[in-house]
Formats: C-alpha cells, structure tokens, sequence
C-alpha cells in the first residue's frame, strides 16, 4: 500500500473514539499485556500505552504497521506486522482486543482463533468487537458530507455512497476523493465485511478453548455503525 493509507486510515477509522472507555476498562481488569489486533495506526493501541499498559500491536499492512512504531516513539508499544491468521508471540498476552471491524475481514476465522488460544495466557480473555446497530443497507444519488482533511495543498475526502447486505457479506462502498489546486482525482473504495453474529462467535471460539464471559453494547454515533463487544476467556 501506499504512504497515503495512512491518510485514509486516519481519516475514515481514526477519529472514532466511542469504544475506547471499554477497552480501558478491559485492559485494567485483565492487566498487561494487551494485545492490539489490527492495531492500525494506532487508534487504540497509542491511548492504551499513554494509560501504562504494555501493548502488543499486530498490524499486517506495513506501511500502517511503521507509522504506527513512528508514532508509538518511546511509549511501550511493541509492532508486529503480521496476519491476524498467521501470527505467533514470544511471550503470551494477559489479553487480546479486536477492535472495530478487523473479525468481519476474516472469512475463514479458525485459523485465528488458534493463534489467539496460543497467544493467551493460562487465565487470558479475549475481546472481540463485531458490528452492532447502525448497519443497514443504503444506496445515496447524493453523498453524504464527506470526512475531509487539508494536508499542505492537498484536501483528501472520503464519503460512503452505498452499503449492501447479502450471501453472508456487508459491502461498505466510498468515494475518495484527492483535490490539488483545483484538480480532483477520485476513485471507489469497496469494503468486503463477512457476516458473523454473537452465537456464531461463541461457538467457533469454543472449539479453540474459549468459554463465553459477558458482553456489551457501544451505541452507534452520527458517523460510525455501533458494535457489540464480545468477551471471551480461556476455558479451564
């Protein structure tokens, strides 16, 4: 990918913040240290470091994984960039976090479920964020009011136009948009997101080890889908 995924990252996933007082809280109760899945380029894992928490953030892109280590400078974060699918610690993890939509890009979920069970310590949980209220099929002949940012003398926007339901997949669909002196340079951006509701989660997990613990709901805002947060802890 680009260096401009890092803008586009930020501008589209990086303002959202309605889910971090439950990842604190997670993170105080369980102890260090946490793992970030699909850390990104930073949203959760920088918060949680400024708190005191060693961080583990696991991002598989690297252009958005050495922003991330760039940003993170002498906080206790550790970057890996590697697979939610395919990656290994050296040392296990009091908790492992999934936030926002990274479990929906996984089509195929056991082989991550097995290297969360490995990454876990003996009494680990692991919370899991899947899509909640908010998400329901669109399609705009007008877009909405795009998010924008202004970079030197580029405006960079982004703004969804269609999201569809159907045969286990949620289709996000945005414009983005580049504008340089007067001159705009636009392209689509399709997000492919594979249906998966709480009993399904549950019940995969628990073929790996995990038992069901609580969860929780975290509303929908005026710019982001709700989710529906999903605890879940090692089996004895």
């Amino acid at each position: 990918m680009s260096a401009e995924a890092v803008i586009w990252h930020d501008l589209e996933c990086g303002g959202y913040s309605a889910d971090l007082p439950c990842w604190h809280a997670l993170a105080e109760r369980a102890g260090d240290p946490v793992l970030d899945i699909g850390a990104g380029t930073g949203r959760v894992a920088l918060p949680l470091a400024r708190a005191g928490h060693a961080v583990v953030a696991l991002e598989r892109d690297a252009t958005l994984a050495a922003e991330l280590s760039r940003r993170a400078a002498t906080l206790p974060v550790e970057v890996r960039c590697a697979d939610a699918c395919e990656f290994t610690l050296a040392l296990p993890v009091a908790l492992a976090i999934v936030p926002m939509q990274t479990i929906h890009l996984l089509e195929h979920r056991a082989a991550f479920f097995g290297c969360a069970r490995r990454a876990l310590e003996p009494h680990g949980m692991l919370a899991i964020a899947l899509l909640g209220d908010g998400v329901e099929p669109f399609e705009l002949e007008l877009e909405l009011e795009p998010d924008a940012v202004q970079l030197g003398a580029v405006r960079y926007e982004s703004a969804p136009t269609a999201l569809r339901r159907g045969d286990g997949v949620v289709a996000l669909e945005r414009r983005r948009s580049r504008i340089c002196e007067g001159a705009s340079q636009s392209s689509v951006d399709l997000t492919r997101l594979w249906e998966c509701d709480r009993a399904t989660l549950v019940a995969e997990a628990r073929e790996f080890g995990f038992a069901a613990l609580e969860h929780q709901r975290i509303a929908p805002t005026d710019e982001h889908a709700g989710s529906e947060i999903v605890c879940l802890g090692v089996a004895a």
